[in-house]
Protein backbone atom coordinates (compact mmCIF):
# COMPACT_ATOMS: atom_id res chain seq x y z
CA UNK A 1 0.00 0.00 0.00
CA UNK A 2 1.43 3.39 -1.15
CA UNK A 3 1.57 6.29 1.20
CA UNK A 4 -0.86 8.32 -1.18
CA UNK A 5 -3.56 5.70 0.15
CA UNK A 6 -2.48 5.76 3.82
CA UNK A 7 -3.77 9.62 3.44
CA UNK A 8 -6.89 8.77 1.86
CA UNK A 9 -7.17 6.56 4.82
CA UNK A 10 -6.50 9.00 7.17
CA UNK A 11 -8.48 11.67 5.95
CA UNK A 12 -11.66 9.06 5.85
CA UNK A 13 -11.68 8.68 9.21
CA UNK A 14 -10.78 11.82 10.39
CA UNK A 15 -14.20 12.56 8.65
CA UNK A 16 -15.58 9.58 10.16
CA UNK A 17 -14.67 11.08 13.93
CA UNK A 18 -15.99 14.31 13.07
CA UNK A 19 -19.43 12.54 12.22
CA UNK A 20 -19.27 10.89 15.45
CA UNK A 21 -18.26 13.97 17.49
CA UNK A 22 -21.38 15.51 15.72
CA UNK A 23 -23.74 13.21 16.87
CA UNK A 24 -22.72 13.69 20.65
CA UNK A 25 -24.26 16.47 22.99
CA UNK A 26 -21.97 19.13 23.69
CA UNK A 27 -21.25 17.74 26.76
CA UNK A 28 -19.98 14.52 25.97
CA UNK A 29 -18.29 15.17 22.95
CA UNK A 30 -14.26 13.98 23.29
CA UNK A 31 -12.41 16.09 20.96
CA UNK A 32 -11.35 19.35 22.76
CA UNK A 33 -13.69 22.77 20.40
CA UNK A 34 -9.99 23.77 19.48
CA UNK A 35 -8.92 20.54 17.93
CA UNK A 36 -12.79 19.94 16.36
CA UNK A 37 -12.64 23.64 14.78
CA UNK A 38 -8.74 22.58 14.06
CA UNK A 39 -9.99 19.33 11.99
CA UNK A 40 -13.21 21.07 10.57
CA UNK A 41 -11.82 24.54 9.34
CA UNK A 42 -7.92 23.68 8.35
CA UNK A 43 -6.69 19.99 8.36
CA UNK A 44 -9.55 17.99 6.59
CA UNK A 45 -10.38 20.66 3.96
CA UNK A 46 -6.72 20.93 3.13
CA UNK A 47 -6.09 17.10 3.25
CA UNK A 48 -9.00 17.24 0.53
CA UNK A 49 -7.66 19.78 -1.36
CA UNK A 50 -4.10 18.22 -1.78
CA UNK A 51 -5.88 14.54 -2.25
CA UNK A 52 -7.96 15.98 -4.98
CA UNK A 53 -4.96 18.16 -6.68
CA UNK A 54 -5.90 17.88 -10.72
CA UNK A 55 -2.74 19.22 -11.79
CA UNK A 56 -4.42 19.62 -15.74
CA UNK A 57 -6.41 22.25 -13.74
CA UNK A 58 -2.64 24.38 -14.28
CA UNK A 59 -2.90 23.86 -17.85
CA UNK A 60 -5.87 25.95 -18.87
CA UNK A 61 -5.62 29.05 -20.08
CA UNK A 62 -3.01 30.53 -22.36
CA UNK A 63 -0.26 28.11 -24.06
CA UNK A 64 3.19 29.26 -23.22
CA UNK A 65 5.03 31.18 -25.31
CA UNK A 66 7.33 29.46 -28.27
CA UNK A 67 10.58 30.44 -29.03
CA UNK A 68 9.96 32.72 -31.34
CA UNK A 69 7.15 34.62 -30.32
CA UNK A 70 9.44 35.48 -27.54
CA UNK A 71 12.13 36.67 -29.82
CA UNK A 72 9.84 38.75 -31.96
CA UNK A 73 8.47 40.28 -28.71
CA UNK A 74 11.80 41.44 -27.46
CA UNK A 75 12.38 42.89 -30.89
CA UNK A 76 9.91 44.98 -30.75
CA UNK A 77 10.71 45.97 -27.03
CA UNK A 78 14.55 46.78 -27.65
CA UNK A 79 12.90 48.58 -31.03
CA UNK A 80 10.84 50.76 -28.77
CA UNK A 81 13.53 51.49 -26.30
CA UNK A 82 16.36 52.45 -28.89
CA UNK A 83 13.56 54.91 -30.40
Amino acid sequence: MNEYTHLTSILSQLKEIMQREDKRHEMDQHLTPSMYNLLQDEIIPMLDNELDYDPTDDMAGEPPMTMDEMYKKAVAEKRIAWS
